[in-house]
């Protein structure tokens, strides 16, 4: 019997039959083939022998551990495998293993790695000699067996306790004691990766220090979907104050985001918008007054797949975040609202709780769901499957780890699996567990499938978001069955956004916004529900019942009242004159619709000291009974416009310049409604 020793550079099974092929060797071009093949006349421990032998192959190529093949001379034949024996005597520095990591991982790389996002290589090593040395490293990667090697300098240096060799958690929990090297934006493309540990130098006295059990893994980056996400900071003023986010909150919400969530590319812009509820307001209605801005922005030629977050500063009061509802099927006009400040809640150090906070209402608009530790109410249907929220049930199978930011100062830190928790839970130590990452990147990937702009109906509750919001006892399997509104199909007609909070326990609710809509994808209607808009003429006759989902608020108690909001596009005859918002048949609201035609004067803009632009216009008195206005800018030139102020009843506001680019051109207009029709006038540009 002949043995070839080496790494597995490839690994996959032959077609037409049960026949694995192995090609094992020093590199990608110096390998031979060798095959494992299940023959039909196989006893059932014969099978099983040939299919460990196989995992065994596979788990040594996920680790890049090296191989023993034992074959007949002159065949490619596997009769056994076996991974070399690491001898500390001989070579006191040995190689414990390589982790390649985004965000979460194990030493198996059973979760995905994505394409453009920050990529940290761990490499764990013992030294089994005293005393402990301090070590620094180098790595040589490529992408394919042609290229020609990187390599890159370790970012730290590590010291070596004989006390921990041979213990590999202990190395895992902490950042300080592993090798840790960034990959350049260069080799974190789609497709494969070698990775070889090439040098290890003694730090003290810089010389090479030979090593053992040497590992060279070789993975896979995959295609990933972005986040478009808008986050619009919430401004308020009590007791004389203003209270707005810092820069601070936006730009850690920005990078938390980036770092744990799946995906390489994170599309935000973000904000400052006058929060139209009194103080002290709650997230259904910011939710509401999203929900209005994105219907105007979409239909102003924003990307419809782009997610609404309001952040809202601690400064004045703390208002508890939810989400309007949590769907079950791709739904970015989900939108969600949460606090921020810089408590610190006993473990967050950064100066800012907003980003983790954020992180977990938008994972409820990515339809995660609550797992029910820490005090919260569990709705999590598909049983989480870590012990109490955990990221992991033992140390040496799931870890977290946050890659770091240079730009926002934050260092890479290990997030051991058993001490930190999803960030789905309500619990300290929050990040992001395999079960909600992989279940973020799918709805993310389906997202991305969407039109970017209003298209053909099927957004809406029947598409599965009827029985989406709140807990599992507050949704109404008998809402499932829908219907789909056609579009306007005459001057006679128009689409329009109507936005209203309710509170279902109490039969209470008010149409905070009525917008119509240039262009939109019209709600799907639900045979019936506990919400119905009503469409009324002049003379009290109903000219359309359109029932509608409530949103339920992602964060109810068993023992809360059901709030949350509607947020629906329907098609309204131009006859009408009001809108009713109906709570099982009684009506809890009227807005009127209708009346003068909007009437608009010059609009003025002015620079009135500090970042702040003021923006007024004309209008008569008189006709404001019926007239609402919103206040839009542009970037572009036209070509998209972003809402910053909705449903005023006095046109006027200020913008803060600060969220604009420095150099930029910005495009400023006013949208007056009477609920029906629009005109719209525009001002000169300003420019930052």
């Amino acid at each position: 019997m002949a043995t070839t020793t080496g790494f597995v550079q490839r690994l996959n099974w032959l077609s037409g039959g049960p026949t694995a092929c192995a090609w094992i060797g020093s590199a990608p071009g110096a390998s031979e083939a060798f095959t494992v093949q299940i023959a039909s006349g196989d006893s059932d421990a014969r099978i099983r022998f040939k299919q460990s032998m196989v995992n065994l192959l596979v788990e040594a190529q996920l680790a890049g551990r090296e191989v023993v093949v034992t074959h007949a001379s002159g065949s490619s034949v596997v009769e056994s495998v076996a991974t070399t024996a690491c001898n500390v005597t001989s070579t006191p520095l040995q190689v414990d293993g390589i982790e390649v990591t985004q965000a979460i991982q194990d030493l198996g790389h059973s979760i995905p790695l994505l394409a453009r996002k920050r990529t940290v290589v761990r490499v764990y090593l013992s030294y089994y000699a005293t005393p402990g040395i301090t070590v620094r490293g180098r790595i040589s990667i490529r992408r394919g067996p042609t290229d020609t090697p990187v390599t890159i300098a370790s970012a730290n240096t590590v010291v070596l306790d004989p006390a921990h060799a041979g213990n590999l958690p202990v190395k895992r929990e902490d950042a300080a004691r592993s090798l840790n090297f960034v990959l350049p934006s260069s080799h974190i493309t789609m497709g494969p990766l070698s990775i070889r540990l090439v040098r290890i130098r003694n730090n003290a006295t810089n010389s090479i220090v030979n090593f053992g059990c040497e590992r060279r893994p070789t993975v896979w980056f995959h295609r990933a979907a972005p986040i478009r996400v808008r986050v619009l900071g919430m401004r308020y003023t009590q007791s004389g104050l203003t209270h707005m986010p810092s820069n601070l909150d936006f730009d850690l919400v920005e990078s938390w985001l980036r770092r744990a969530m799946p995906t390489g590319r994170v599309n935000t812009s973000r904000a400052i918008v006058d929060a139209t509820a009194s103080v002290p307001f709650t997230c259904d209605s910011i939710n509401a007054q999203l929900a209005a801005i994105r219907a105007l922005d979409v239909a102003g030629g924003s990307d419809a797949r782009t997610h609404y977050y309001g952040l809202v500063s601690d400064g004045g009061f703390f208002m508890r975040g939810c989400a309007a509802g949590i769907p079950q099927t791709p739904q970015p006009d989900t939108v969600a609202s949460g606090p921020t400040g810089s408590a610190n809640w006993g473990w967050d150090f950064d100066g800012s709780y907003g980003d983790w906070y954020t992180g977990h209402e938008l994972g409820h608009t990515y339809g995660r769901r609550h797992p029910g530790f820490c005090g919260e109410t569990q709705s999590d249907l598909d049983n989480f499957p870590f012990t109490n929220g955990q990221l992991a049930n033992s140390s040496m199978s799931f870890a977290g780890f946050d890659v770091g930011d240079p730009a926002s100062g934050l260092a890479m830190a290990a997030l051991p699996g058993t001490q930190w928790h999803d960030v789905m839970t309500y619990c300290d130590f929050q990040w992001l567990c395999p079960y909600t990452y992989l279940g973020v990147r799918r709805r993310l990937a389906d997202e991305n499938d969407l039109a970017a702009g209003p298209g053909s109906p099927g957004a809406g509750p029947g598409s599965g978001s009827s029985a989406s919001g709140g807990r599992p006892d507050g949704r109404f399997p008998w809402q499932s069955q829908v219907s789909v509104q056609r579009a306007a199909a005459s001057q006679d007609e128009v689409l329009v956004s109507v936005v209203a909070t309710v509170n279902l326990t109490r039969r209470k609710g008010k149409i905070e916004f009525v917008n119509p809509l240039e262009r939109a994808t019209p709600s799907n209607l639900l045979e019936r529900g506990e919400a119905t808009v009503r469409v009324k003429g002049s003379d009290g006759t109903v000219l359309a019942d359109y029932p509608i989902e409530v949103k339920l608020s992602s964060e109810l108690a068993p023992d809360e009242d059901r709030v949350g909001i509607v947020d629906a596009i329907i098609v309204v005859n131009t006859d009408a004159r009001s809108i009713e918002l109906l709570l099982n048949n009684h009506v809890a609201d009227t807005f009127l619709v209708g009346g003068p035609a909007p009437s608009v004067g010059a609009l003025g803009v002015e620079d009135v000291g500090g970042n702040a632009v003021a923006i007024t216009m004309r209008v008569d008195k008189k006709d404001t009974e019926y007239q609402r206005f919103s206040i839009q800018v542009s970037t572009d030139d036209g070509q998209t416009w972003q809402t910053v102020a909705v449903g005023l009843k006095d046109p006027s506001t200020t913008v803060d310049r600060s969220q604009f680019l420095k150099g930029q051109d910005v495009r400023v207009r006013v949208l007056a409604t009477n609920g029906l029709a629009t005109s719209v006038v525009a001002a000169e540009a300003f420019r930052v």
